[in-house]
């Protein structure tokens, strides 16, 4: 059994295949296109494993033994899924992977966010103790303030149990159907999105990205929202229409964000977040831990197994075909 890795910026990953594992590892170019010397490389290979790295009509035509295209976490914006469908290659994931991940990221963020840990921080490396302290009337609280989360799936759930153990107050807004035993564990209340974006002190996204989410957060809805209400995203960067977000920030119409996710990634230096300010970024590092990672490749590596020496059928197929 061979594996195709498309794995940029994962070394993390490549030290986690197991040794009787066949492999070869590359990435598309910027400008999106792979290489012809790697597709060669790849071509007898039997599955593949991706992070963030389409899957297209380009490498799908050079790789005819391909059997089953694995995404180690949730997402899989980058996968032709109708491509895949149309060859009988099954598209498969893991939901719940790195909820626990997630939700503490999502945590993190609005802490360092509500308590400027980052600007207070930057202040103290030069030792300026006086301008460390001029923050301390910028902080706020999160017990009374209301968390507005957009997707209660999984992660979303994570990130409200945490918050109320914050004693925050939860809403919510879903366009799948919620578990009830979930929302009655966290006391969350239903809201239309609009009501949610101008009731809230803070709004989390956890929500994944398609056309219906693209841009969901624009002008019109940071509009919506309370002034000083921050922002949190551990979801997908087109989900956030960064433009208006930065100007907002910039024009002091909200608290601050906290973004873990970007709308092209490697973040480009243009990035207009990049100026804003009270904002707190990371490099979509939210649903990525030590543990998780682990989990990532063993299970994804498993599920290949499954298929393709075994002959079952594999777990969490997102594109329809039953093999």
């Amino acid at each position: 059994m061979k594996i195709a890795f498309l794995m940029k910026n994962r070394p993390d990953y490549v030290q986690r295949i197991p040794p009787d594992v066949e492999w070869v590892e590359f990435v598309p170019g910027p400008d999106g296109v792979y290489a012809a010397e790697d597709l060669a490389r790849a071509a007898d290979a039997d599955a593949v494993i991706l992070s963030h790295q389409p899957v297209n009509e380009q490498l799908l035509a050079a790789m005819p033994r391909l059997k089953i295209v694995h995404c180690p976490g949730r997402g899989y914006d980058t996968v032709d899924l109708a491509a895949c469908a149309r060859r009988g290659i099954p598209v498969c994931n893991h939901v719940d992977i790195n909820k626990d991940a997630l939700g503490e990221h999502a945590m993190a963020l609005l802490l360092a966010l509500t308590r400027r840990i980052v600007s207070t921080h930057g202040h103290l490396l030069a030792a300026d103790w006086l301008a460390a302290r001029a923050h301390l009337d910028d902080t706020v609280e999160l017990k009374g303030r209301t968390l507005g989360i957009v997707g209660f799936g999984r992660s979303g759930y994570e990130l409200a149990r945490r918050a109320r153990a914050f004693d925050m107050r939860i809403l919510y807004n879903s366009r799948s159907p919620v578990d009830s035993r979930l929302v009655d564990a966290v006391g969350a209340a239903f809201r239309e999105k609009d009501a949610l974006y101008a009731e809230a002190d803070v709004i989390s996204l956890h929500v994944s990205l398609n056309p219906s989410t693209r841009n969901l957060i624009g002008a019109r809805e940071i509009g919506l929202m309370k002034p000083g209400a921050f922002l949190v995203n551990v979801t997908r960067g087109g989900v956030v229409d960064e433009q208006p977000l930065a100007d907002a920030l910039n024009a002091g119409r909200l608290g601050g964000a906290g973004m873990d996710v970007f709308s092209v990634e490697p973040i480009r230096p243009d990035n207009p977040l990049l100026t804003a300010r009270n904002v707190v970024l990371t490099a979509h590092a939210a649903g990525t831990t030590r543990e998780c990672t682990d989990r990532e490749i063993q299970w994804s590596v498993e599920n290949i197994r499954r298929y393709v020496e075994r002959g079952e059928r594999p777990s969490n197929i997102i594109n329809g075909v039953e093999p």
